[in-house]
């Protein structure tokens, strides 16, 4: 019983962190550590670093 219980918390909150996502993202951004911590990481992944540095030095 414990264990039905426990994984219907969690469905329940992946469910609500799903449909409030970008009200949670926003309102994580908007703390300045947060968001530098957000960048430092997002910048530490070859893939979205790669297509930043692409989308700043495209030749025109």
């Amino acid at each position: 019983m414990r264990l039905i219980l426990r994984m219907a918390m969690m469905g329940g909150a992946a469910y609500l962190g799903f449909r409030y996502r970008y009200r949670l993202l926003n309102t994580a951004l908007s703390n300045s550590f947060l968001r530098k911590l957000f960048v430092k990481g997002s910048l530490n992944m070859p893939g979205v670093r790669e297509k930043m540095v692409q989308g700043m030095f495209r030749p025109e």
